[in-house]
């Protein structure tokens, strides 16, 4: 009991030293291409890069982005044959699907000349086809981790694609720029 007393007394100091400003921070969030001393040729189109976004979110409170796309699907569930008391009937069926990103992004940042912390979560949905099956499958996917940010400076959260080599050109299809995404937490 003495040990319990003791560790409560010592989580109630805490709090006070560890008080989140209560402020509004800013974050931005956009896409780039990363700058490589190759060229690629090709005659299929790029991926637009999303667009930047911007969020004001409370001191260690929670944003969320999200990109998605919903499309309903109806099908028939099944079809009765006409009867001597009743006509024929056809049952649909709806489903919705949902295929796309969103992004849950949490700053902590204690104050003064400090980094914040993020912890970003990102959950991705998609549909596939499955040939021969009534009903296409969903497929989810989760991703967290924690990035420290120094105010006002962007940093890279991600990275895809491959680089092509300094000085070098190229037409493989398979060959795509590299991509940042990145993050920059202003507290204006």
């Amino acid at each position: 009991m003495r040990h319990l007393v003791l560790l409560l007394s010592a989580l109630l100091a805490l709090p006070a030293a560890a008080q989140l400003p209560q402020r509004d921070l800013v974050l931005e969030l956009r896409e780039i291409e990363e700058v490589g001393g190759g060229y690629v040729v090709g005659t299929r189109p790029q991926a637009p890069l999303m667009a930047p976004q911007q969020l004001q979110v409370r001191n260690g409170s929670q944003a969320r982005l999200s990109f998605a796309q919903t499309t309903p699907l109806q099908w028939v569930q099944s079809v009765q044959a006409a009867g001597a008391m009743t006509g024929a009937g056809v049952q649909q069926g709806l489903i919705w699907l949902q295929a796309g990103q969103s992004l849950q992004l949490r700053p902590r940042w204690p104050g003064g000349g400090q980094p914040a912390t993020v912890e970003v979560e990102v959950q991705t949905a998609s549909v596939q086809q499955q040939p021969g099956q009534a009903l296409p499958t969903q497929e989810r996917s989760a991703l967290a981790t924690t990035v420290q940010a120094p105010l006002g400076q962007w940093v890279t959260m991600a990275r895809s694609g491959r680089s092509t080599p300094a000085g070098s050109y190229s037409s493989d299809a398979a060959t795509q720029r590299p991509r940042l995404l990145q993050l920059r937490v202003t507290a204006p």
